[in-house]
């Protein structure tokens, strides 16, 4: 009997997680549409994301440390911070997350550290991803 509780709590647990996931990516995506048209609006959705995340980040998640990432590389919901940014992507693309390497190499490029940039640049396009935001050749951010 003590099995199957057990059981069945580890499961209520996971799909807890899931939907705590489902819920913070929704904020996130809603954020990231309203950044330009509404940035109060969409703050409001990044700092709920933001706590949602906080809640699971424990669980490695190469989606997670993701969107933290850009969170705190963009300043969304956060104080923009580069060096949490910086590991959280790091965090990111050791579970496998090829798009991480973009945004590292933005964050490279806003810190003026160049060669990094180069570096992760190359590896987004090694990994078959390409940074359509950065001017590979000048190593700068394109304007939206």
């Amino acid at each position: 009997m003590k099995k199957i509780i057990l059981v069945i709590l580890f499961i209520t647990s996971i799909f807890a997680i899931d939907f705590t996931f489902t819920k913070a990516y929704q904020y996130f995506k809603k954020g990231e549409k309203l950044e330009k048209t509404n940035p109060q609006k969409a703050q409001e959705y990044f700092q709920k994301s933001y706590i949602l995340l906080q809640t699971i980040k424990e669980r490695p998640s190469s989606q997670i440390y993701f969107m933290l990432g850009k969170m705190y590389l963009n300043g969304w919901g956060v104080e923009q911070n580069f060096s949490i940014a910086e590991k959280y992507f790091k965090q990111s693309i050791e579970l496998g997350n090829t798009r991480a390497y973009c945004c590292l190499a933005k964050l490279y490029i806003k810190t003026n550290k160049k060669q990094l940039a180069k570096k992760y640049l190359n590896l987004a396009i090694k990994n078959n991803y390409f940074c359509n935001k950065v001017d590979m050749k000048n190593l700068k951010i394109k304007k939206d």
